[in-house]
């Protein structure tokens, strides 16, 4: 019987998945979007955006529909947003590569940005992909980051983003998507552990 339950979800997010890449690839946005609600187990987004991605390409319906689910989603609890960044975390690679595919790509300028992250993975090279243009709104939010990393230790990074490496979003709203790879210089304002403040960080 669980043989059985395993192939029958097999076959449905297969499913799923072949109704949201042609729905993409006609430019039909009912069915992408009727498609994109149905990924709803956990890591759907990631077998979506594995998917799409190497279409390289999708006609401008897909991105406009797209965009105003993203921009309408950033409150309720469980919008496209939340269940999307959910899905990918610790993927920002493929996170960067979905958002530019999906999203409308207008003209940007240079940012400074800013972002707490572990200071393991910094050490490690690993620079995640959500940012602020607010070093004090950034730095408000350690307790709940530093929450995440196992040896409590969290770092304040600030890059002046290049305009091609900016995804989407803007720095006074929800936060800023960048593709890592196209940040230029990362630099750490320092070191932040459980037993600080926040004002004890580096200026």
């Amino acid at each position: 019987m669980n043989a059985l339950r395993l192939t029958l979800e097999n076959l449905y997010r297969a499913d799923v998945l072949k109704r949201l890449v042609a729905g993409a690839t006609a430019g039909d946005a009912d069915a992408f979007l009727g498609a994109a609600a149905q990924l709803t187990w956990s890591g759907g987004w990631t077998d979506a955006l594995r998917a799409l991605v190497p279409l390289g390409t999708i006609p401008d319906a897909i991105r406009s529909a797209f965009e105003l689910v993203w921009d309408s989603s950033v409150s309720p609890e469980f919008g496209l947003r939340r269940t999307l960044t959910i899905d990918l975390l610790g993927q920002d690679q493929l996170l960067a590569d979905g958002l530019r595919l999906l999203l409308p790509q207008p003209v940007r300028t240079p940012l400074t940005l800013y972002r707490l992250q572990s200071l393991a993975d910094y050490r490690a090279g690993r620079i995640g992909a959500w940012w602020d243009g607010d070093r004090n709104f950034a730095l408000s939010l350690w307790l709940n980051t530093s929450a995440a990393c196992d040896d409590g230790e969290i770092v304040l990074l600030k890059s002046e983003a290049p305009a091609e490496a900016i995804v989407a979003g803007e720095p006074e709203e929800f936060g800023v998507v960048v593709d890592p790879r196209r940040l230029g210089v990362v630099r750490a304002l320092g070191v932040l552990r459980f037993d600080q403040e926040p004002e004890q960080i580096a200026a």
